[in-house]
């Protein structure tokens, strides 16, 4: 269980609120709370005007700063970072799954790049790449903006090589390539979802190839090596190919199943909370990064063996 944590969110009053009662403001700029809501957290010193608590009859004058101490409780989250280079430009760890990279929704701490910070106590540290919050692995992070710059440049123009390791379904017999475009969904009502199909809006050029690791019965683990970045790139070809990456909620499923489990966490369900003939999350792990070190433009490697749920899961009938 997360213990809760305040966010202070701040308003400063117009024009046409000159005048006004702190708790007739409240209700009238944020409904998303009822009087006896606002009530309650007034009288539990939640709102400030300036720099003291508030009352609910408090009149307020143009120009002044409201501010809620929100109480907000975040979802749990694996924070078990492993850090396995760090100088004075650039920090390399790894990330494990059921973290997000940066702040989103519900999830304002419990991140990877705030967890970071927090630990190597490196507030300037800055994200120049992400991987889905369930996908796992290796990942670069500067330290300076000079080193920012020149990471940002490496994957711009493909210096940087990543490779994946991912546990799909259904027997691959040989290697392949996909070099079908990515877009937009046409036909899918979630927002986020890409498509290779035809019915890809706006499509972009987008190649992956695809090496055969181990065969289990029924599923086979893949080293996945994108030529491309495109958003969910190795997701959206593995499903193009028919082989859909294990545990993924999102492709190789129906958008009824993936708005379904959006809805059960929403309603505070754990997002690892699955049937027990699923992995907790989908089986893709950032294994191998490659690129010029930003200051001294010497070849650095990394890799990262995948969880031992991997092999587990590629064996499991």
């Amino acid at each position: 269980m997360t213990l809760p944590h305040s966010i202070a969110l701040r308003s400063r009053v117009p024009a046409h609120a000159d005048g006004a009662t702190l708790l007739d403001y409240l209700l009238q700029r944020f409904p998303y709370h009822d009087r006896a809501t606002w009530l309650g957290e007034i009288a539990g010193g939640r709102l400030l005007v300036g720099e003291r608590a508030g009352r609910a009859e408090h009149v307020l004058r143009r120009g002044a700063v409201v501010t809620y101490l929100k109480e907000h409780r975040e979802p749990i989250v694996d924070a078990d970072i492993r850090v396995m280079h760090d100088d004075d430009a650039i920090v390399v760890a790894e990330k494990p799954a059921h973290l997000p990279m940066h702040a989103d929704g519900p999830f304002v701490r419990n991140t990877f790049i705030h967890v970071l910070r927090t630990t190597l106590a490196s507030p300037a540290l800055q994200l120049v790449h992400r991987l889905d919050r369930e996908t796992s692995g290796l990942c670069v992070v500067p330290r300076t903006r000079a080193a920012r710059i020149a990471l940002q440049d490496q994957f711009r123009t493909g210096t940087v090589q990543k490779t994946y390791v991912a546990v799909v379904h259904g027997r691959v017999e040989r290697d392949f390539a996909c070099e079908q475009p990515i877009g937009l969904a046409a036909s899918s009502a979630i927002a986020l979802r890409r498509t290779a199909l035809p019915e890809a809006i706006e499509p972009r050029p987008a190649c992956t190839r695809f090496e055969v690791l181990k065969r289990g019965e029924a599923r086979t683990m893949l080293r996945c090596v994108p030529k491309t970045g495109r958003t969910h790139q190795i997701r959206v070809h593995l499903e193009a190919a028919g082989f859909p990456l294990l545990g993924d909620k999102l492709y190789g499923r129906s958008d009824a199943d993936y708005l379904a489990f959006v809805a059960s966490v929403k309603a505070g369900g754990d997002a690892r909370d699955v049937p027990a003939n699923q992995p907790d999350r989908h089986l893709l792990h950032a294994s191998e990064l490659c690129f010029d070190h930003p200051r001294t433009g010497r070849r650095l490697a990394f890799s990262s063996a995948p969880p031992a749920i991997f092999e587990a899961w590629l064996e499991r009938s």
